[in-house]
């Protein structure tokens, strides 16, 4: 009854993970390497839980393994460590290419009316209320650079976080403390000042991927693998977006986060 429950709540126990497969896999993610003990052990099962509420499906041929499943599980959840495992909810499928994937996109301007079709490379993507996809050689390049500040998943997942205040505009569900007036200022005055570098064709000066530029969604995406990634570049050039998303992903003051001493927390 329980089980049948939790299901039902979209809620279901933890998958047990195998010790020998989570030492291989957290061995090969160096930004966990300052998680504590404590931060393990909650990743491990928010890990064990989105590995028990998702389907993976492969693309493109690939078989997706269990170690595969499990890499994916634990940077999918990473920023959720110290927000609620309940945040996993609303969507159940991992869809994972071997490589880059193309997607079919249609534009029409409000102004005119013209429509414009046009495919484009993408290494995730995220659906409202539907699946994860994924590129698992991106995956692999992210965790083989992991000062380049990028982490296509934790992106991604930073949309899923998006949605669940309804559309995908940049503004999750925000925490008690933090309103809408103040998330709106900091946000939309740095994306202001991001696509001012772009449009002046200075982005090469940007420290984040000027990609956040082309959207607020993908601004806010872009400066969340940031702030998990290489929080001193992001806190460099947007010092108050980094401290507002610090305050939306880590609520708990007690977190032991110690600046330029640790990579990410």
């Amino acid at each position: 009854m329980f089980d049948f429950l939790r299901r039902l709540l979209g809620d279901p126990a933890p998958q047990a993970i195998p010790d020998e497969l989570w030492g291989e896999v957290l061995a090969r993610i160096v930004w966990f390497d300052d998680l504590t003990e404590e931060e393990r052990a909650r990743l491990r099962e928010y890990a064990g839980r989105f590995l028990a509420s998702k389907t993976f499906m492969g693309a493109g041929g690939l078989q997706v393994e269990p170690d595969m499943k499990l890499t994916i599980a634990l940077l999918a959840c990473w920023p959720l460590l110290y927000r609620s495992h309940r945040e996993l909810r609303g969507w159940t499928s991992v869809v994972v290419y071997p490589d880059g994937f193309r997607a079919q996109r249609r534009d029409e301007c409000e102004e005119t009316g013209v429509v414009s079709e046009y495919t484009e490379d993408l290494a995730g993507e995220a659906w409202e209320r539907g699946p994860l996809i994924l590129s698992w050689a991106d995956i692999e390049e992210d965790l083989e650079n992991p000062d380049d500040g990028m982490c296509v998943v934790v992106h991604e997942m930073a949309h899923k976080l998006d949605e669940r205040s309804g559309p995908v505009d940049g503004v999750p569900v925000l925490p008690r403390g933090v309103s809408l007036d103040e998330w709106a200022s900091v946000f939309h005055a740095a994306f202001d000042a991001l696509g001012q570098l772009v449009d002046d064709e200075r982005e090469d000066e940007s420290l984040i991927d000027p990609y956040a530029a082309t959207a607020p969604e993908e601004f806010f995406a872009v400066c969340s693998e940031c702030f998990f990634t290489r929080p001193d570049l992001l806190a460099e050039q947007f010092p108050e977006v980094e401290a507002l998303l610090r305050r939306y992903y880590l609520p708990e003051p007690t977190v032991g986060v110690s600046g330029s001493t640790r990579r990410s927390w």
